[in-house]
């Protein structure tokens, strides 16, 4: 007998961004130009795709007005040059935006933007932007210490070497930056840079979910469930759960929904996992919705009803979930096509619901949290 599917592992949605596409030899030429010091031709070819939106046109047309090449010297127009194309991810804008920050040139002197925008940058291998972050942690800028820790993790911008990562967490989590003081407990947990240690982690854990910290409260919840670093304690888990998915952690909410579905250690309650997969469905999580076409699908901690099961799993594939396929084709073979049509209908209903509202999910700035 076919079985439908359910997801056990939360998946990462990623965001990418559209560039405007222009002929590389148009910019070529300008360069070409460029080179030739024939700014007048330069600017022509790079004013003219910079328009069109080309962000390496920007950044080359931010550069003449910076330097005053064939163009009168202006900082706020080189400035602005230079954001429009740092904006699209264009990493020698970020930093020369960063630079002009960081000095006050063409815009107000802003040490924080200056810093984001090197981080910007350095994320995509820019070695100046590299030595910038660097200078500012040296400095003792706190932000900039947990942000160079995790490019010390994370390798790429600069080689990965997990004792300097923990080093720079460390500096930074001892003067209370709270994303820090969850880095060092992740670190401590998966002994990278450190020895392995349960106990050391939930040390960190507990301050930083004392002060708000709602990864460090859903990662804690998972070691108190477990009985990893203190005593197992699934009321206590469940409390710090609980208090993860109030404060809109969609990964805490699909957590409670598949512990109370599953049963996994825990006690099993159908109904308050459909409660949970619900409350992560609106938030905009694909797995809590395959789930929830799941259970309406079988009838487990609902009533069976296939309407709402093909609407759920419809929406977990609009959101690209793996099994959506699968499941919708057995889910939608005794439906009628005026059913479907409507399914399909209360399936976008819920995508819209799910975008409007806003959600704490995990963001690139931070350490990837373990999956309870």
């Amino acid at each position: 007998m076919t079985k439908f599917y359910r997801w056990r592992i939360s998946g990462v949605l990623l965001l990418t961004a559209c560039l405007t596409v222009v002929r590389a030899d148009d910019f070529a030429s300008g360069v070409a130009a460029y080179r030739a010091q024939d700014y007048a031709a330069a600017r022509q070819v790079f004013q003219r795709l910079a328009q069109a939106g080309d962000a390496p046109a920007q950044f080359a047309l931010g550069l003449l007005y910076d330097n005053g090449d064939g163009v009168p010297q202006n900082d706020v127009t080189a400035a602005g040059w230079y954001e429009k194309s740092a904006n699209q991810g264009y990493a020698k804008a970020q930093y020369n935006l960063g630079v002009m920050h960081l000095t006050g040139r063409g815009v107000p002197r802003n040490d924080a933007r200056a810093r984001r925008w090197f981080e910007q940058a350095a994320a995509q291998g820019n070695s100046d932007a590299v030595a910038r972050i660097i200078q500012f942690a040296e400095g003792g800028d706190v932000e900039a210490q947990y942000r160079l820790a995790l490019m010390y993790l994370r390798g790429g911008a600069v080689p990965r070497d997990q004792a300097l990562s923990y080093r720079w967490m460390q500096r930074a989590a001892a003067r209370g930056h709270l994303n820090a003081m969850f880095g060092m407990g992740l670190l401590a947990e998966t002994g990278q840079g450190t020895d392995r240690s349960y106990a050391a982690a939930v040390n960190w854990y507990v301050p930083a979910s004392h002060q708000g910290q709602v990864q460090a409260t859903y990662t804690l919840a998972r070691l108190v469930r477990l009985g990893q670093g203190q005593p197992r304690d699934l009321a206590r888990a469940a409390q710090l759960y609980e208090k993860a998915a109030s404060a809109g952690f969609v990964p805490a909410q699909l957590s409670l929904g598949m512990l109370f579905d599953f049963g996994e250690g825990w006690p099993r309650n159908p109904a308050s996992a459909v409660v949970w997969y619900k409350l992560a469905a609106n938030n905009g999580s694909a797995d809590a919705q395959i789930n929830l076409g799941y259970l309406y699908a079988t009838g487990g901690g609902v009533s069976r009803d296939p309407i709402e099961a093909y609407a759920r799993t419809y929406a977990g594939e609009r959101l690209g979930h793996p099994l959506a396929t699968v499941n919708l084709a057995l889910v939608g073979r005794g439906l009628e096509a005026s059913e479907v049509s409507l399914a399909q209908a209360r399936g976008r209903g819920y995508l819209n619901r799910a975008r409007s509202l806003p959600s704490a999910n995990l963001t690139r700035d931070e350490p990837s949290t373990p999956t309870p």
